[in-house]
């Protein structure tokens, strides 16, 4: 029987058998005096067996191991199957969740490129309802952010931006993030010190949210690179003012955690 006969018969292609040859599932047939390959009825109960457990959904790489399994003396291939439902189930599952993350992104018109913590924690943000709303640096920026934020970091970011809201911060931060836009690259270093004071004095409330353990660790290489990555685009008197607003955060970190450990009276 030739190749095409075999592969009539068992609903596949001519190269679905090559393939088969090739990992080794279906052995080689020896030729006919004419040159072609000469298929036997095993063969082709060995190829329609293939395609049965490929349908089940066994990967081809297993499947020879499994045929071998099945056709030994006492064996049925009982516990392949068993290992099978056990990763169709866990398969199954993965996709409900895929679902209904895809609901709650279509239900709430969110980014499907971003978390969906992230996201609804971005729509809070003042000026920002999507990816579509932010600059192209910023986009770049919030895209990554949002995908290498581990949940204790969501949690604070969402505190923050909850108490941005609650105290009506909003002008307060556009006004502040105009003036860092604004400031020229030669200013002074009055006018540096002046804009990170006054920066830190209106951020007091959202300081009040962050976690010390945050902001006094070393900071990890991910971290670093979101630093690196939120800095780009701006001049040196810019980012002058940026690391002295950290500076200042970390200092009153300290003092918070002093104040913690100092014996109360």
């Amino acid at each position: 029987m030739r190749s095409n006969e075999v592969a009539k018969l068992a609903g596949v292609t001519v190269r679905t058998l090559r393939h088969y040859h090739q990992l080794g599932l279906l052995a080689e047939p020896e030729r006919s005096e004419n040159g072609y390959r000469d298929y036997a009825a095993t063969d082709v109960a060995r190829v329609l067996r293939i395609k049965r457990l490929a349908s089940l959904g066994f990967p081809l790489a297993r499947i020879g191991a499994i045929l071998d399994e099945m056709d030994a003396p006492g064996r049925s291939g009982a516990s392949a199957l068993e290992e099978l439902d056990r990763e169709l189930a866990l398969e199954i599952e993965r996709l409900e969740e895929q679902r209904r993350i895809i609901a709650a992104l279509r239900r709430e018109n969110l980014d499907p490129d971003l978390p969906v913590r992230f996201a609804r924690i971005l729509r809070m943000l003042p000026g920002v309802d999507t990816l579509a709303d932010a600059s192209p640096d910023n986009r770049t920026a919030l895209i990554v952010a949002g995908h290498l934020y581990d949940e204790e970091e969501l949690g604070e970011l969402e505190r923050v931006v909850r108490r941005i809201a609650s105290d009506d911060l909003t002008e307060t931060m556009l006004h502040l993030d105009q003036q860092l836009t604004a400031l020229p690259s030669d200013a002074s270093e009055a006018e540096r010190a002046e804009l990170a004071a006054e920066s830190l004095e209106a951020l007091k409330p959202v300081i009040a949210c962050f976690d010390t353990a945050n902001w006094l660790r070393p900071s990890t290489d991910r971290e670093q690179f979101l630093d690196r990555i939120a800095f780009e685009g701006h001049n040196a008197a810019q980012q002058d003012v940026y690391h002295r607003i950290e500076a200042g955060i970390e200092a009153i970190m300290e003092a918070r955690v002093e104040a913690e450990r100092a014996p109360r009276t």
